[in-house]
């Protein structure tokens, strides 16, 4: 016991506990610096019988929650095909079902070959509203090599006035075989596809999980209308971008409820349904299939109805008469330029849009309208002002033989010509070169 007392006096005497003279208070070293605090034995024990009292700490656990059943998360039917078993949802719309501003039963409204013409078909294709099929994937990734699966196919169609959709769902990476059979029974019976952004990764991913199940597949042989690129041309310049997100809430006013899932977190609950079997929130990823596919449905009638209006606040018709002059269907380019001229969202666009118009014209053998476009551009200095002195000078000079007023047009287009736009000056220099000769002998 005497033994222990001195040890205990030691270690006093190191950390300051006794004041002897010359030794610095509690709490400050030997030049003033501080000193750990003292703590006397009496509190040290007491300290000790307290967390004995109390007992060691535990961590804590949470209560983990059961795993969900797909079937109970999402009541729906197992479908048996020659390749096994499948799980397949269906849901049946009324033609007054409301989806944002539309009402299902427009796409009853659609001038259909109209459309088609606009997704990149042919003239004359006959189209009714029963062979339109919509088709939307969730998948496990957003490449397209052989490691990504489509594990949801959500399909749309009309049938008696009525938009039903049917969710295909693979359950297990081993049940793939029979989802793409009943994936590929449900379209056979559909001409046109409609995606969104399907020729870039839908259509293509599908077509890939069919090669690799050596299963064939009708997709190739479907007309594709794919709306991402028809809601560029139409909102070039109208909409920050023209993600489908983006477009349901500037131009068709739907409103995702709080059901709805975030695309990034979709493969992470999909992946947890595979590895534990907790379907929690699959349901979720349903949710957001459908609208998907119903939003499609409601864009469609939504760019019709565009297409018809003709409002160039809200949308670019620019583009839109572009996209058939390119296409080789005038008429419609024309009719596009001309109704931009009048009412395009800036100057600009409205010159550009008379620009187009006037060469249109000039290729229909209507070379009076498009001579007085031209000098409309040129007289306040628009779009195009050298190549509409161009035009002009070509006219004057090989149809109404006006040499002077040629020569002219061509002087202002080379005073106006920078150095940077080395080809249209020669080509002026050279232009008037030849009038001048032709003035000389006229």
């Amino acid at each position: 016991m005497d033994d222990l007392r001195k040890r205990l006096r030691r270690l006093q005497q190191a950390y300051g506990a006794t004041r002897g003279p010359g030794r610095p208070r509690s709490g400050e070293g030997a030049e003033g610096a501080p000193c750990p605090k003292v703590v006397s034995l009496r509190d040290q024990l007491e300290r000790m019988h307290e967390r004995q009292r109390s007992g060691p700490s535990r961590p804590e656990f949470r209560v983990r929650a059961a795993p969900l059943r797909l079937e109970d998360v999402l009541p729906g039917s197992e479908v048996t095909t020659p390749q096994g078993s499948c799980y397949e949802v269906k849901a049946v719309y009324r033609d007054t079902y409301r989806h944002g501003d539309q009402r299902i039963e427009a796409f009853y409204h659609v001038d259909m070959n109209a459309m088609n013409l606009f997704f990149g078909g042919e003239k004359g294709d006959g189209v009714r509203p029963e062979e339109v099929l919509f088709m939307d994937l969730e998948t496990t990734g957003l490449s397209l090599g052989t490691g990504t699966y489509a594990f949801l196919v959500g399909l749309g169609y009309f049938r008696d006035r009525q938009f039903h959709i049917h969710q295909v769902f693979l359950r297990a990476f081993d049940e793939e075989p029979a989802f793409l059979y009943r994936t590929q029974e449900l379209i056979e019976p559909f001409r046109y596809l409609v995606t969104f952004n399907g020729k870039g990764f839908d259509v293509p991913l599908l077509e890939a999980r069919f090669t690799m199940c050596s299963q064939p597949g009708t997709l190739r042989d479907m007309v594709s209308w794919d709306l991402l690129h028809p809601a560029r041309r139409l909102w070039f310049g109208r909409l920050q971008d023209c993600r489908l997100q983006t477009i349901e809430r500037e131009r068709l006013g739907v409103a995702r409820e709080g059901m709805d899932i975030a695309g990034d977190e979709i493969p992470r609950v999909y992946f947890r349904f595979v590895h534990e079997g907790d379907a929690r929130d699959m349901d979720r990823i349903a949710y957001h299939n459908a609208m998907d596919v119903l939003t499609m449905t409601a864009l469609t009638v939504h760019i019709d109805q565009a297409l018809k209006a003709k409002d160039g606040s809200r949308s670019n018709l620019f583009s839109v008469g572009r996209y058939y002059e390119r296409r080789g269907i005038e008429d419609k380019g024309a009719e596009y330029y001309e109704a931009a001229s009048f009412c395009g969202h800036d100057p600009r666009e409205r010159d550009m849009a008379l620009f187009h118009l006037a060469r249109q014209r000039k290729k229909e053998g209507r070379f009076d309208e498009s001579v007085r476009i031209w000098q409309e551009l040129v007289e306040r200095d628009g779009y195009g002002f050298l190549s509409c002195c161009v035009e002009i000078s070509k006219h004057l000079e090989h149809r109404t033989r006006e040499y002077e007023k040629a020569v002219e047009t061509v002087l202002l287009g080379l005073s106006r010509a920078g150095p940077d736009e080395s080809r249209i000056r020669a080509d002026l220099q050279k232009r008037l070169g030849r009038l001048n000769r032709k003035k000389g002998t006229s």
